[in-house]
């Protein structure tokens, strides 16, 4: 095993220790090479700052004046056992750098005597049906069992979900949260100590330029002392609510969205004219909320199919921003964002800017904007650019085409997708004394180019697809929600992996939404299984509905309960999430999460018997149930009554056949 922590490190004994860090410049838990030389806090020349309540910034400056490091300790008040370290690099000074190599983000140890530490991670988007399940590791103090990576690979964070569990024991331990869309490795070991670190996937060796800033990665550590790993997760998951949710600019955390769309931009104006108005005839009562215009809507006047979901064109159109006119004939979506603004209902359109096709007029203009690989380069087959945001051109380019369409279409969501691995692409623009770099600049030129919008439109809201969820790291969630959140959904029967991501990521990403892309008309359980806080709903998904035939009543009056349901407990994700159900995976288990309104003492729960379950009977302990106070139950199917709260929270569920589901709403009389 190759050795991942340098005996030269000062140990930090995790949340104490970190927020004591704060006051102390002496320690720092960053780990780096500067010139051949480990780095040392207290060699360094350093600085304390009180930015703010609970944002302590330390500032050190390299013997040689070149290089400055600042880390941010961010704590809150109402979440004491959490810490957040933000490492900044920074060149000052008219003279490039000497190599910093190595960089760790974060490096920890901790003193511990358990027989074994469990490591909680769950899978990420692969587009496979053992997406966002749980695989436990126990780390032992012997031979091959004493360590574990973790990482991201192809440079998006989700190829493991960037959030992971560590337990000392029953009632102590760390959640841990990664700060980065790209590139990212967690590595542990237990020997004598508990040691963990966090850094990018490949290690950095790099000199700084004159002006040149780096936004690293960041981790936020949370850590459970006395509590369970269920009431640890309560705690992380009001901590992302309350501090790392996407907010409007009020404040307040934006409200899932539940969104109507008429199957991909490829279709004309008319035809998604269409879709608003079939929703304002066969569905007046449900409140949707966003038009939903997705990938197809530009490249060069070209007549394009309407039959399928985005046409076959989205993909190679990509980098011409300018809407096909064929589709939309006045050069703009205005047609179609001014009618859904008149429905009631925000306008969403998709962009994927950090990608361009060889057919794309930028590509030949200014090719010096984009990354390509050498492999790429000799297979006709593979014409993806990439773009490169740490170039400053390329980034004003992509500025300046996504604010026009922005102005000229009247968005207020915007959509950014990213369909591209883009680590080869970093490794092969790097140069021997800029490893890393390329990665680091795009991801940093990514943050700014979103802050930016912001700036320029100040009540835009973001929404985060990246081939489905492959970068919902807890820092692109807390700018913008994902409704996409894996592209599995597109496949056959994706019901156990949808249920598998609200049940495995919901104490981390507490709003995410689902798509019923691959569902069919009646198919309740399959709906409800797709289901997060939220569901795009697209009518043309069933059957080619409203574009190529008309819906029967009896689909109308499904639609409107499977809707009116969404709508009703879109709110209760804002409570305290329950996982209901333990098993790491498969079709013969049962699969059950519930969500607790503890402001409004109500909540709701959904349990599903899997189709190889054999079991029909279920034990259902809900929690945060006031076992002496009355509470009205109001089931699926309709059914009303009265309970005490010892009889609601354990009670027998019966499941009649496979394949079925139990969901309850409950309110506290």
């Amino acid at each position: 095993m190759t050795k991942i922590f340098s005996t030269a490190i000062i140990a930090v004994s995790l949340l104490m220790s970190l927020q004591a860090n704060a006051q102390d410049a002496s320690i720092c838990p960053i780990e780096f090479n500067y010139s051949g030389e480990p780095f040392s806090a207290e060699k360094w020349a350093s600085e304390i700052q009180n930015v703010a309540d609970g944002d302590t910034r330390i500032i050190y400056t390299s013997p040689d004046g070149k290089l400055r490091l600042t880390v941010d300790y961010i704590t809150y008040a109402d979440c004491p056992a959490i810490t957040e370290v933000k490492p900044v690099l920074e060149c000052v000074g008219e003279e490039e750098t000497a190599i910093v190599d190595d960089f760790k983000s974060l490096v920890l140890r901790r003193g511990c005597n358990s027989r074994n530490i469990k490591v909680r991670r769950i899978t990420g988007a692969q587009n496979h049906a053992t997406d966002f399940i749980r695989q436990d590791v126990l780390l032992q103090r012997r031979h091959e069992c004493d360590y574990l990576t973790i990482s991201s690979n192809q440079g998006r964070s989700t190829a493991w979900l960037p959030y992971l569990g560590v337990d000392f024991d029953a009632l102590n331990g760390l959640e841990i949260a990664i700060g980065w869309s790209g590139t990212w490795r967690a590595d542990m070991h237990y020997g004598e100590t508990f040691d963990f670190s966090t850094a990018l996937l490949d290690r950095p060796h790099f000199k700084m330029l004159p002006g040149e800033r780096f936004q690293m990665p960041y981790t936020v550590i949370y850590e459970r002392k006395d509590k369970t790993v269920e009431e640890g997760l309560v705690d992380f998951h009001r901590y992302v609510l309350n501090h790392k949710s996407p907010k409007t600019k009020q404040g307040d955390n934006i409200f899932p969205w539940l969104p109507l769309t008429a199957s991909g931009g490829n279709k004309t104006d008319d035809n998604m004219i269409k879709t608003i108005e079939f929703a304002k005839k066969y569905l007046s009562d449900i409140p949707f909320d966003v038009f939903w215009v997705d990938a197809g809507w530009y490249g060069p006047y070209e007549e394009v199919d309407q039959s399928g979901n985005c046409g076959p064109l989205w993909d190679i159109k990509v980098g011409d921003w300018h809407p096909n006119t064929w589709l939309h004939p006045e050069g703009n979506m205005k047609k179609v964002s001014d009618a859904a603004r008149k429905a009631g209902m925000k306008f969403l359109l998709w962009f994927e800017p950090e990608r361009a096709s060889w057919l794309a007029p930028i590509v030949k203009e200014h090719p010096e904007y984009f990354l390509r690989t050498e492999a790429g380069r000799n297979n006709p087959e593979d014409r993806r650019y990439l773009t490169n945001l740490g170039n400053p051109d390329a980034w004003n380019w992509v500025v300046s085409e996504v604010s026009r369409n922005i102005r000229e279409s009247r968005v207020d969501i915007y959509r950014q997708d990213f369909n591209c691995d883009p680590l080869p692409y970093w490794r092969e623009a790097d140069t021997q004394d800029r490893q890393g770099v390329s990665e680091i600049k795009h991801i940093n030129g990514l943050y700014a180019y979103w802050d930016e919008l912001h700036r320029l439109f100040p009540d835009i809201q973001f929404e985060n697809c990246a081939s489905g969820g492959t970068r919902m790291d807890i820092e692109m969630f807390s700018r913008a929600y994902s409704y996409c959140r894996d592209d599995y959904h597109m496949q056959i029967s994706p019901e156990e992996t949808t249920q598998n991501i609200t049940l495995n990521t919901t104490a981390y990403l507490p709003i995410t939404g689902g798509e019923t892309f691959s569902i069919h008309v009646f198919d309740t359980y399959g709906f409800l299984s797709c289901l997060g806080a939220s569901t795009v709903f697209t009518p043309n998904d069933f059957g080619g509905m409203v574009l190529s035939r008309t819906p029967g009543d009896d689909e109308i009056e499904w639609f409107r309960k499977m809707l009116k349901v969404t709508d009703r407990y879109r709110h209760l994700f804002f409570g305290d999430f329950y996982a209901l159900t333990h098993d790491i995976d498969g079709s013969d288990i049962f699969c059950g999460y519930q969500l607790n309104d503890t402001a409004k003492d109500e909540g709701f729960f959904i349990v599903f018997r899997r189709e190889a379950c054999p079991e029909s009977k279920f034990f259902l302990q809900l929690r945060g149930i006031d076992p002496d106070a009355l509470y009205e139950v109001d089931t699926f199917e309709g059914d009303i009554r009265q309970m005490k709260g010892s009889e609601l929270a354990e009670q027998v569920l019966t499941f009649d056949n496979p394949r079925s589901y139990k969901l309850s709403f409950y309110k506290k009389l």
